[in-house]
C-alpha cells in the first residue's frame, strides 16, 4: 500500500493536488446513532492526518469518558505466528502497518494517529474496563480470506488479477519507493513542502468516500467482515453509551448491519471534520 501510494503521488499534477487539498479537503464523519436504548458515537478516522484533527479527537474522547462512554478502538490483533506472517505478507505488504503509516506521515508532513492516542494511556491503565480494541485477529482474517477465495468467485478472480499485476510491477515499485524515500531524507525545506503538498493532495483524492467510488478488492475482507464483528459487539455490549474511533469507510456498512439487527437504529446527527491540512506555521511582528 505504501509503495503504491508513493509511486502514484508523483504522477499527479502538482497544482491540481495543491488546489484539491484546499478546496475539497478530506473530511471525516462524526455520527451519533441510537436505537432508543443505546447511543453510539462513531468518529471516522484516517491513519495519518492533521495534528489539529487528532488533538480534537482526543479531547472529545476525554469528554466522552467523563460522560460515561466506553471507548472502542480499531486495530487488527495478532494471533499465531503463521497468521501474523500471512497478514504481514498479504495485507501489510511485508512490513508493519504502523511503520508504514509513520513513514508515510513523515513524507506527507502530517501526523500518525497512534502517536496521539498515547495521550489516553493513563486513563486506559486506571479504567481498563472503559477501553476496548474491538476488531478481529489476524487468524480471523486469514480464515475469512480463505473462505472468500472458495465461496466468492468474484473475490477470487479479483485477487488473482491483482496478484498478477503486483508481480509485474513489484521490482519497479520497490526501486521507485526507495529512491523517493532517499530523496525526501536529503531534501531541503522547499522540496519537502512540495512533496508534502503532493502527498496530502493524493490522500484527499484516494481516501475521499463518495457513493460512486469503485470498491477495493479487499473490501469484503477488510470492511464487510470486520463490520459484522463490530456490529455484533455493539449489540452485545451492556454499556448503553459507546464511542467508536474507526476508519471512516466503515460507517455506511455498520449502520446497515445495525438496522438489519434492529430497525430502530437511527442517525440522530452527523457532522464533518477536516482530517488533513497543511502544517500550520504562523509568524507575526509586534
Amino acid at each position: 500500500m505504501l509503495v503504491l501510494l508513493i509511486t502514484s503521488v508523483v504522477t499527479f499534477p502538482y497544482f491540481y493536488l495543491a488546489v484539491k487539498s484546499e478546496t475539497a479537503p478530506l473530511v471525516l464523519p462524526q455520527a451519533v446513532l441510537s436505537d432508543g436504548n443505546k447511543t453510539v458515537i462513531f468518529q471516522g478516522m484516517v491513519h495519518v492526518g492533521s495534528e489539529n484533527f487528532y488533538k480534537s479527537v482526543v479531547y472529545d474522547l476525554e469528554e466522552a469518558l467523563d460522560e460515561g462512554y466506553k471507548l472502542y478502538y480499531e486495530g487488527i490483533m495478532p494471533s499465531s505466528p503463521d497468521a501474523d506472517k500471512w497478514f504481514s505478507d498479504t495485507i501489510a505488504g511485508g512490513a508493519s502497518l504502523s511503520d508504514n503509516y509513520r513513514q508515510l506521515a513523515d513524507v506527507c508532513g502530517v501526523k500518525f494517529q497512534l502517536d496521539y492516542f498515547k495521550l489516553l494511556i493513563h486513563d486506559i491503565q486506571a479504567r481498563p474496563e472503559r477501553h476496548a480494541t474491538v476488531d478481529v485477529t489476524t487468524a480471523d482474517l486469514k480464515k475469512e480470506y480463505e473462505r472468500l477465495l472458495v465461496e466468492n468467485p468474484v473475490f477470487a478472480a479479483a485477487i488473482a488479477e491483482e496478484g498478477d499485476n503486483k508481480s509485474e510491477k513489484k521490482g519497479l515499485s520497490d526501486d521507485a519507493a526507495n529512491k523517493i524515500f532517499s530523496f525526501v531524507q536529503h531534501a531541503n525545506d522547499n522540496q519537502k513542502n512540495i512533496i508534502g503538498t503532493l502527498c496530502r493532495g493524493f490522500f484527499v483524492y484516494a481516501l475521499k468516500v463518495t457513493p460512486d467510488k469503485k470498491p477495493h478488492t479487499l473490501d469484503p475482507l477488510l470492511l464487510d467482515f470486520r463490520n459484522k464483528h463490530l456490529a455484533q459487539q455493539i449489540q452485545a455490549d451492556s454499556n448503553p453509551k459507546i464511542y467508536i474511533t474507526y476508519g471512516a469507510g466503515h460507517l455506511p456498512g455498520l449502520i446497515q448491519l445495525l438496522r438489519e439487527g434492529n430497525p430502530a437504529w437511527e442517525v440522530k446527527s452527523l457532522k464533518w471534520i477536516r482530517g488533513m491540512a497543511a502544517p500550520e506555521h504562523l509568524e507575526g511582528q509586534l
